[in-house]
């Protein structure tokens, strides 16, 4: 009865939608689907959200591609496999040679050298810089020399103009390699040996230099050097069709991070739009810097359309909050065979809208369904009421992070700072409660870190148990025997979606279970990731979503030092577990170091406290053939057919 309703429901609403809709002035695109917000940017090294990945898998072609089915790496703009050395080291990418850019000139080599140095610049760098800083030799070095050369230029471009500086950027003068300049004129203005303890941002803002003079020179300096310094990282276009990378240890996985379209080429017309000072491709201050309108669909004055890429689709319209429309590549090798010719996402940020102009046959496809009543529609799918609901079991996990760091949060004394009480409350939570009585939309129960069955070749090790009474009696050895001496339990949550109620049932079993007392604070998207970036938290709600077939796009998360991880977990023991698998002989011990490593993270040391692995509802229309369910939301459209 209740399906029948809900269904009536949709299709009443659907249309009330279609009465009031408004025609659209431009021809019906053959694939129109839904995004969840606006395209944050179609440049490829600043990406990081999933509907502007979406976008550049299809505009991009990275040297490997993904199945579609299996997400399993396959040729794309090179071919495949590539060659690798013996010691793993070294691997070598042959370019197809019928690799073109939209405007039909040749893709080459140094097209991907160009555009993965723009992912690791400073100006340019985001999220993914990591893909090359930690495996492509000499590309550590790099960043961090760059780095050093920013900061002095950052600090005298300050001083020139007159304005002060901090002590911190003081003391990046005083220590710099590059700024010995700097510390000589400043020891003969002012008499003092120029020790580091001399520096400071007052000091150094009323000390009577030609600030302007030594930013000049500094800067000239660095900017001589800037090639000679790339060359050291380890990517070579040996030729026009020969990619040479070097790695500073292994990467057996390296070919399905070389789908990922953060490490797409760039075609030379991105530099028309690259800031330039004193003749230098490089900002005042130093870093990489575009006009942010480079991606804009744009004729330039030669008549080329700009942007130039070279996926199966280029960019022919970008309408600010509402929609991007792509249109075949036509000097694309496949272009001919390319059954949907046109691509429009179309912005819905209310889901339920979303849902509405689907059931009205405005839009094709919704990546992910997530109504407030998504409940209602995992039932319409699992029973199959609704063929074109498909479950799609993904490789993500909704987890709580502990804070295993800090000794005092607010001025309270932090109790997780104790594994012991870190394992009794991960003890004390039924995940099967959550998942299946709470949540009710098919998200799994999650013992481990790692969704079990998703990642090739990784047996996830066996997990945490619900178990509330080993848990008690953990929380008695810690010293808090029921819950006694334990301060209120501040939990922070993101008070979208669903993760006030998660955060209302956890609290409640712990509660019960443990016999402490629980404070949730919620606060809207911004203010919370601010506080769980600077760890003012005991637990805080987190999720993460695989970027690439290895355990280790989960394990690294919780490295010490990595900057997603949000705990501030810290274990040797896990840390050597990762850096011994980066050099095990042979698939097999490489994967069970890593699985030993999440046991030691996640049940020894419980860092952090899985909850369910997610699982997505999309919606994709009966005439739409092509887009297949996978446990990434990878969807390139060129293989996608609509029968209308």
């Amino acid at each position: 009865m209740l399906r029948a309703v809900i269904v009536l429901l949709i299709s009443l609403l659907a249309g009330v939608y279609l009465a009031g809709r408004r025609a659209s002035p431009r021809p019906r695109p053959d694939l129109r689907y839904v995004n969840s917000s606006d395209v944050h940017t179609l440049d490829p090294a600043r990406m990081s959200w999933t509907q502007d990945l979406r976008l550049a898998l299809n505009l991009w072609e990275t040297l490997c591609a993904c199945d579609p089915r299996t997400l399993k790496p396959a040729s794309a703009a090179a071919e495949f496999p590539p060659e690798v050395s013996a010691d793993g080291l070294t691997w070598t990418f042959r370019l197809r040679d019928d690799g073109r850019w939209s405007d039909g000139t040749p893709v080459t080599a140094a097209d991907f050298v160009r555009g993965w140095r723009r992912l690791i610049e400073p100006g340019t760098a985001a999220d993914y810089a990591f893909f090359v800083t930690d495996y492509v030799e000499g590309a550590a070095e790099y960043v961090s020399w760059r780095g050093e050369g920013v900061g002095v230029l950052t600090a005298l471009s300050r001083l020139a103009e007159g304005w002060s500086i901090d002590d911190g950027q003081a003391l990046v003068l005083a220590t710099a390699e590059c700024a010995e300049i700097v510390r000589r004129a400043y020891a003969e203005a002012t008499g003092n040996v120029a020790e580091p303890e001399a520096f400071s941002g007052s000091r150094m803002a009323r000390a009577a230099l030609p600030w302007g003079e030594l930013h000049r020179r500094v800067f000239e300096a660095h900017a001589a050097e800037l090639e000679a310094g790339f060359a050291k990282v380890g990517l070579e276009a040996a030729d026009d069709r020969t990619l040479i990378v070097r790695f500073r240890k292994p990467c057996p996985f390296f070919a399905d991070l070389a789908a990922f379209p953060v490490l797409a080429p760039m075609h030379p017309s991105v530099d028309e739009h690259r800031e330039r000072w004193r003749g230098a491709p490089l900002t005042r201050e130093g870093l990489v810097a575009y006009d942010s309108r480079w991606t804009r669909p744009v004729t330039a004055p030669d008549g080329a359309a700009r942007p130039v890429t070279n996926g199966p689709y280029r960019l022919v319209e970008w309408r600010f909050k509402r929609s991007v429309r792509l249109e075949v590549n036509p000097h694309h090798r496949d272009a001919s065979r390319i059954g949907c010719r046109s691509v429009e996402a179309v912005v819905f940020a209310d889901a339920n809208s979303a849902l509405l102009a689907y059931e009205a046959g405005d839009v094709d496809f919704i990546p992910t369904v997530e109504v407030s009543y998504d409940h209602a529609i995992f039932r319409l799918a699992e029973s199959g009421a609704r063929p074109d609901f498909k479950l799609t079991p993904l490789a993500a996990t909704y987890f709580f992070n502990f804070n295993c760091a800090d000794v005092e949060v607010d001025g309270r004394p932090n109790p997780f700072v104790d594994p012991r009480v870190r394992r009794a409350f991960s003890l004390a939570l039924d995940r099967e409660a959550i998942a299946r009585r709470v949540l009710q939309r098919g998200d799994r129960p999650a013992a481990t870190f790692i969704p079990p069955e998703t990642l090739p070749g990784y047996d996830t090790p066996e997990g945490m148990p619900f178990d509330p009474e080993a848990g008690r009696r953990l929380l008695g050895e810690a010293g808090h025997p029921q819950g006694r001496g334990l301060p209120v339990i501040d939990v922070l949550f993101n008070t979208s979606g669903a993760h006030p109620v998660v955060g209302q049932a956890i609290a409640r079993q712990w509660e019960t279970h443990l016999g402490v007392r629980v404070e949730l604070r919620g606060k809207e998207s911004k203010a919370f990731a601010e506080d769980k970036a600077r760890r003012r938290f005991m637990i805080s709600q987190a999720n993460w979503y695989a970027d690439y077939n290895d355990p280790t796009t989960f394990l690294d998360v919780l490295a010490a030092g990595n900057g997603n991880n949000d705990s501030g977990y810290a274990s040797a023991a896990f840390d050597a577990l990762l850096a011994r698998a980066a050099t095990a002989d042979g698939p097999e011990a490489r994967m069970r170091l890593l699985r030993e490593a999440e046991a030691t993270a996640v049940m020894r040391d419980a860092a952090i406290l899985p909850v369910f692995h997610y699982t997505s509802v999309i919606a994709v229309r009966g005439e739409v053939e092509g887009l297949h369910p996978n446990s990434r939301l990878w969807f390139p459209f060129s293989g996608v057919t609509v029968a209308r």
